[in-house]
């Protein structure tokens, strides 16, 4: 497990609160089973908050307002919610290290700040452009490059270290064969016991592939870490639940691809 001695604290100077993850819900309570909305998250992906509602959300209904904690094996869950005047609840989700101390009283500050501006009735999205000036995840170091590839070798978005000019130069030619190896590899594996191509490995250095609805996530990484793993996956889900749609009818347009950039740079250091 990565070590960060600056999780949960609040920069003096900026009045940032970083840590590993954070989800901001709201769900009608209707029945037990009212409309329920992701307005942000960072640094966890909707599975896991969807995971969560799905083992707690009687109990956040059931009291109406409180906190929890729920223990990972590297991590621990922290979650704040509260019921407005219409009998909607909140969940605020912090989710840091296990064995880090942690300030309880530094979070509530947050979780009352962000409280208010919901009983008050701000949009969603004044509400998340509020959560993402304040919410930091430290970013990962250590990935070269990012490329995702959709099934023919097109690239839709490549982020490449500056310092890897032949990437840079050569970025068509290496999506497309990253997609014709792994379609290659799909033939001499038996595609029906479901083994892909995962990793090519290139000395001291590695592309770590994962390929989810017919779109390849290419990351050239030197050394694996926990955290860089952990953001892999995010940047999947994130992509896909924001473009499947784009990307099943694809017509040739990458800038529409070109705003995911920013969540890259939130994530990793490239």
């Amino acid at each position: 497990m990565i070590i960060m001695k600056y999780s949960h604290r609040i920069n003096n100077n900026s009045n940032h609160l970083q840590i590993f993850g954070f989800g901001l819900v709201e769900f009608t309570k209707t029945n037990l089973g009212g409309k329920t909305d992701i307005i942000f998250q960072k640094g966890m992906g909707n599975p896991f908050i969807q995971n969560l509602l799905e083992l707690y959300k009687n109990e956040f209904i059931e009291k109406k307002k409180g906190n929890s904690i729920v223990p990972l094996d590297d991590y621990t869950v922290i979650i704040h919610f509260f019921e407005n005047k219409q009998g909607n609840i909140l969940l605020i989700i912090y989710m840091d290290e296990k064995e880090n101390p942690t300030s309880y009283g530094k979070l509530y500050i947050i979780s009352k700040k962000i409280n208010e501006r919901w009983q008050s009735n701000l949009s969603f999205l004044e509400i998340k452009h509020f959560c993402n000036e304040i919410i930091q995840v430290p970013r990962a170091d250590g990935v070269l490059a990012l490329l995702i590839i959709g099934a023919t070798g097109s690239p839709y978005i490549t982020k490449i270290n500056k310092n890897k000019t032949f990437i840079s130069k050569s970025e068509v030619q290496i999506s497309g064969f990253i997609s014709a190896l792994f379609s290659f590899s799909k033939e001499i594996i038996n595609e029906e016991s479901g083994a892909i191509l995962k990793e090519i490995n290139f000395g001291n250095q590695h592309f770590y592939m994962i390929v989810k609805n017919d779109v390849i996530f290419a990351y050239l990484v030197k050394k694996m870490k926990p955290l860089i793993q952990r953001y892999m996956y995010l940047i999947v889900d994130e992509f896909l639940s924001e473009y499947s749609d784009y990307v099943s009818q694809f017509d040739g347009n990458v800038t529409r691809f070109n705003n995911f950039e920013d969540l890259i740079d939130e994530y990793f250091v490239i």
